[in-house]
């Protein structure tokens, strides 16, 4: 078997192991997000692409994986049958990868208009969805928030998660005052900032991870994608050579016939 370049070998091995780890990562991210902890609120109700990102991610991640253990393989033992499929389908895999990639940012603006439209309808389920109304109460305390569009939202039913901590900093500045219906005499402190913002802020924080990761991804395939494409044009051409040398050797050590 010919041998090509030496180089190009250890810089395909180099990039199909880059590519490994970033196709680990992707699916790790589609774990992730498979597994979020505020799954009811942006997986089951409105975030009605979570489960297409997920299977993006993991798919394209084990496909990753995949393609580049057979690069690996096909650069190591500069196999010209497996350099050339594993060409064929990572270009293939870039391809669809850059497309959806790119599908998925232009259509990002009309996701964000459909969460917000979804927003409004969504307090009825706190009365209704226990584990919907355990997230939100999660959610508002910890993010520090008060309902989805606004507190209002609500009406006069507002959660003890909303209310501002006595000993609070900036409780003037970062809460708002109501009157407390318990009590006509006094004022209750709820969070002013709400939770829809806090929502689309980390939605929009995995997407730009997504995206990160995938134009990083499709950069390398593209890099390797050419360096095996070379590697395979160069041992084609010099077992091409190595076969007209070894023919031309064997004829001329042949005996001359008697005439």
């Amino acid at each position: 078997m010919a041998k090509g370049s030496a180089f190009m070998r250890r810089l395909c091995i180099v990039l199909n192991i880059l590519l490994v780890f970033l196709g680990m990562g992707l699916l790790l991210v589609g774990i992730v997000i498979s597994t979020f902890k505020t799954k009811p609120l942006i997986g089951g109700y409105y975030w009605q692409d979570g489960t297409y990102s997920v299977f993006f991610s993991i798919g394209f991640g084990l496909a990753t994986i995949l393609l580049s253990i057979i690069g690996i393989y096909g650069a190591y033992q500069e196999h010209v049958l497996v350099l050339f499929l594993y060409s064929i389908f990572m270009t293939l895999e870039f391809i669809a990868l850059l497309t959806l990639t790119v599908i998925s940012m232009l259509t990002e603006p009309q996701m964000e208009r459909t969460a917000e439209e979804s927003f409004k309808n969504m307090t009825t389920f706190y009365n209704t969805d226990k584990d919907f109304r355990d997230e939100l109460n999660k959610l508002q305390q910890e993010s520090e928030c008060c309902g989805l569009i606004f507190h209002g939202d609500f009406k006069d039913k507002i959660p003890p998660s909303c209310d501002c901590p006595q000993n609070y900093m900036d409780k003037e500045a970062r809460c708002t005052k109501i009157e407390n219906k318990n009590d006509n005499s006094t004022l209750r402190y709820i969070y002013e900032a709400t939770c829809n913002l806090i929502l689309m802020k980390r939605v929009k924080n995995t997407l730009r991870i997504m995206y990160g990761t995938d134009f990083t991804l499709a950069t390398i395939m593209l890099a390797t994608v050419i360096v095996a494409f070379l590697m395979w044009q160069k041992i084609n051409e010099l077992s091409s050579r190595s076969g007209i040398s070894h023919k031309r050797t064997k004829y001329e050590l042949q005996p001359r016939k008697m005439t």
